[in-house]
């Protein structure tokens, strides 16, 4: 009797002690990783390898295994988590947070999808190196798959760095998760399924593939029990004053070019556009004012696109081919054929938010050497897959999507029009209709969802409705125009030989728009 009762007391001691010591620990930093050992880790699935190089753990791809996972010994409720990553551009990695092994016998999560024994269940913040750059996005696995992605928030997913170190802030308070990756907001969701459980640092499988991809964490702390952070505020959008400045005229600042097309802000904050009969991508620097080449014999490139991954995505008219350039200067053809026929001649393009590619495919010029009768439309998916969307346009030229990617804008300059398409699903359209009377060689948009078209001389702004809003009068015919610069509301023009610019009183959509 006596030995039970000191065995009771000095549980509760022991439980005394333990909860004296989390609220001390409250509102402090506590490193969860002491840079040199695994110490407080321990691996709880799958055969990656985990190691400590440098003061970061590496995590490394291990052929066929699945669901790899290096654990805190302590499972975690409330906290703010905060920490560094850097991935190979090939591996999808994630940092899990209470998180649970479903072992044999366990009870199936409600509504689990894919819980087995052997492996981990529970939230992670996903790390996505891809072009659809979901890092900071909240993913429930073996039960509900994506919670919150990334889709309807383009700076969230423009704020990853490629090949470079990125930081996330995690809190998870109460039934409210959020996240953010490099300062910028990125999930926020609200659930109470899972309360507590462990932080875990994930490397994905890559099937039978031999290949020993990466993912590097460093400076891992965490605050139990904190205070939230402030409720994230919407962006405030610029006042609904006159788009173009009373007086506002167009300047020159680059010449000597043949006929330049394509504008694109890359990830440098420089803005790339391309001198076609040349075979030239041009960088201009907004800080130096400088313009000088990026990459000789580009196949003749037209449209440009920067993805969230610091990847360049060209039309090549000349080469008759879609291609994407990443970070180490790397060009990969991703389509030149369709259906065994090669392309017309690639034009413009747009991507969307799950990383597919829209692209138009018209042909300009001699058309003795087409392979194809149709100038369609065609989409090119995250899963390397080539489909012709649209069909019945005479020369489709300028393509974009609209700030909420629910509707696909494309110029036909035969057809002198601008037609507006509902996007049903990923690479599929329907619901054509007229949106304004001109065609257009290249299409912008700004944040009020305003859509900028160049057509015989000048810029024409239409609103969402296609009202037409105003125009803007150019020293030589404009062929395309983007939004963006250091404070996001200067239109770069490509105008035949020259580049110009204008300011306005209205900023592009994010991440464009000047925010820091």
């Amino acid at each position: 009797m006596k030995t039970k009762l000191l065995i009771t007391v000095l549980t509760l001691l022991g439980t005394i002690a333990s909860q004296s010591q989390d609220q001390k620990n409250t509102g402090k930093w506590i490193d969860l990783f002491d840079g040199k050992t695994l110490n407080g880790w321990k691996q709880v699935s799958g055969k990656a390898k985990y190691t400590v190089e440098d003061g970061a753990i590496v995590g490394t791809t291990v052929a066929n295994t699945y669901d790899n996972v290096l654990a805190t010994e302590k499972d975690y409720g409330d906290f703010i988590l905060e920490l560094e990553f850097n991935v190979d551009s090939h591996l999808n990695s994630g940092i899990q947070i209470r998180c649970h092994k479903f072992n044999e016998g366990d009870k199936k999560p409600e509504k689990g999808k894919s819980a087995r024994p052997g492996h981990v269940y529970g939230y992670s913040i996903e790390i996505d190196p891809s072009d659809r750059a979901w890092s900071g996005g909240l993913y429930e696995g073996g039960h509900r798959g994506w919670l919150n992605d990334l889709t309807d928030n383009p700076a969230a997913r423009y704020a990853f760095k490629q090949n470079k170190w990125n930081h996330f802030r995690i809190e998870a308070i109460g039934g409210h998760i959020r996240s953010w990756i490099n300062g910028v907001p990125a999930a926020d969701y609200k659930d109470d399924v899972t309360a507590s459980g462990f932080i875990g640092i994930q490397v994905h499988g890559l099937g039978n593939s031999q290949d020993k991809w990466q993912v590097r964490v460093r400076n891992i702390r965490i605050q139990e029990n904190p205070k939230p952070s402030p409720e994230i505020k919407s962006p405030v959008k610029s006042s609904l004053s006159a788009i173009v400045p009373e007086g506002a005229k167009v300047k020159k600042l680059a010449d000597g070019f043949k006929f330049t097309e394509g504008p694109a802000q890359g990830p440098d904050g420089k803005i790339y556009f391309t001198d076609i009969p040349n075979e030239r991508i041009m960088v201009f620097d907004p800080a130096s004012k400088k313009t000088t080449a990026f990459r000789e014999k580009s196949g003749k490139a037209n449209g440009l696109w920067w993805t969230p991954a610091d990847a360049l995505l060209a039309c090549e008219g000349g080469n008759r081919r879609l291609t994407r350039t990443d970070a180490n200067g790397n060009i990969v053809v991703l389509a030149d054929k369709f259906d065994g026929k090669k392309f017309n001649s690639p034009n413009d393009l747009v991507q969307d938010a799950v990383g597919g590619i829209y692209f138009t495919d018209p042909r300009y010029g001699k058309r003795d050497d087409m392979e194809m009768e149709i100038e369609g439309v065609y989409y090119y998916s995250r899963r390397k897959k080539v489909t012709r969307v649209i069909e019945d346009i005479e020369r489709p030229n300028g393509i974009l999507l609209s700030n909420d990617r629910k509707t696909l804008y494309v110029a036909d300059t035969v057809g002198k029009k601008i037609y507006a398409y509902d996007v049903t699903g990923e690479g599929t359209v329907g619901n054509k209709r007229d949106f304004a009377p001109i065609g257009s060689d290249g299409l912008s948009i700004d944040e009020r969802g305003n859509l900028y078209a160049t057509w015989q001389g000048n810029v024409w702004i239409f609103s969402p409705e296609g009202k037409e809003l105003a125009q803007i009068e150019c020293p030589e015919g404009p062929a395309n125009c983007t939004l963006g610069g250091p404070g996001g509301n200067t239109l770069y023009i490509t105008a035949r030989t020259g580049f110009y610019s204008i300011d306005l009183n209205v900023k592009a959509p994010a991440p464009y728009n000047g925010s820091k």
